[in-house]
């Protein structure tokens, strides 16, 4: 046993020496889900080129695969590797260390046909001291961290994955030299004359009272001069973010002025997080008063619709940006919003008794 052990150490004191000033690693990438498993040369790819691009030398891919089957313990991630185990797997391929990815890929469609994708990348770096380090991408589908969009599910997940990479391999050090931004879809409303047979009603959660505690949460005006309180509360699915549809009042000596505001909310964070205005009173559009009757997230929260007795307002709640603003010809008293799907398609329907405006989501 002793002779063993002298062996070993002898060939730990070789094996480190002859890797002591060299910059060579490997990486390896494991699939969470099935959608991940078949974009596991995506995200070894990019990280190979954060890798090349900072100077270090990368095992070929052939042989990363070679080290990565015949060392199955790497495919768990909280299994424990000892310097003895990085010698006797890793010590034939001269590498320093493994950069090991465990990529989780999530998909769905978004509006207007176009496809949308969420994906983090978990990174586990064992070096030939048998330490780990660890970083992990923020989770896409957040406020600042949005699903990526396209054309094709290949083109959003693609994004996505490269995306998540880039994040985790900058909490490693590693300079970006050529930053994955989101790709990301704008839209715009188009007035339609009708909808066909097949338009299928998009459910949403359901309008809360006025009184709702989250109505806490919003930013709303209470001071000498201005009121706001609340005429639209809905949650998001899933029960994350929440609406609030506000009526403003402005007092300034005996004149008054009038307008409304969306609020998004956090639920998670318990704060308010963005801000739209829906109507600001302007006799030379505005045919209607300006409360808001009705508000709904489109696509769990990425996107919001507010519907005042004048006005409609699509908005990107990531991006903060207003996409779309509806003046209608007449006015309504307390109109009503919903959201339909016909052939791949997405509409806003603005609606009070037998009165129907329908509004097609385009992609710009």
């Amino acid at each position: 046993m002793k002779s063993y052990n002298q062996i070993l150490l002898f060939s730990l004191f070789l094996f480190f020496f002859s890797i002591a000033n060299a910059e060579n690693v490997a990486v390896v990438v494991y699939g969470k889900t099935p959608v991940a498993k078949q974009y596991l040369r995506v995200a070894q790819s990019r990280m190979e080129q954060l890798i090349t691009d900072n100077g270090v030398t990368v095992l070929d891919q052939a042989k990363a695969k070679e080290l990565e089957k015949n060392w199955p313990k790497l495919s768990d991630p909280g299994a424990l590797i000892t310097a003895e185990d990085f010698v006797e797997n890793a010590g034939r391929y001269k590498i320093s260390g493994i950069y090991r990815i465990y990529l989780d890929v999530g998909k769905s469609m978004g509006m207007a046909g176009i496809y949308t994708a969420t994906s983090v990348a978990d990174i586990r770096f064992i070096g030939d001291d048998a330490k780990v380090r660890a970083a992990a991408s923020a989770p896409m589908g957040t406020k600042g961290m949005p699903p990526s969009d396209g054309l094709t599910e290949s083109a959003a997940i693609n994004n996505a994955i490269q995306r998540a990479v880039d994040y985790s391999a900058g909490k490693f050090g590693f300079k970006v030299m050529d930053i994955t931004n989101p790709r990301l879809v704008s839209y715009s409303l188009k007035n339609v004359p009708e909808l066909s047979a097949s338009a299928q009603e998009i459910n949403t959660p359901p309008l809360l009272s006025n009184n709702d505690d989250v109505v806490k949460l919003a930013k709303l005006k209470d001071d000498g001069w201005t009121s706001e309180e609340a005429t639209c509360v809905r949650y998001a699915e899933g029960n994350r973010m929440a609406l609030v549809g506000s009526y403003i009042i402005s007092a300034m000596g005996t004149s008054r002025s009038y307008s409304s505001a969306l609020h998004v909310v956090d639920l998670d964070a318990k704060k308010e997080v963005e801000q739209f205005t829906i109507s600001v009173k302007d006799i030379r559009y505005q045919k209607g008063g300006s409360k808001i009757t009705d508000c709904r997230f489109l696509q769990t929260w990425r996107y919001v619709a507010a519907v005042s007795q004048s006005h409609l307002v699509f908005a990107d709640t990531e991006r903060g940006v207003e996409l779309a603003r509806i003046y209608f010809e007449d006015g309504f008293n307390k109109p009503t919003l919903g959201h339909v799907r016909a052939g791949g398609e997405d509409f806003l329907v603005v609606s009070e008794g037998s009165r129907r405006l329908y509004y097609q989501i385009v992609r710009e």
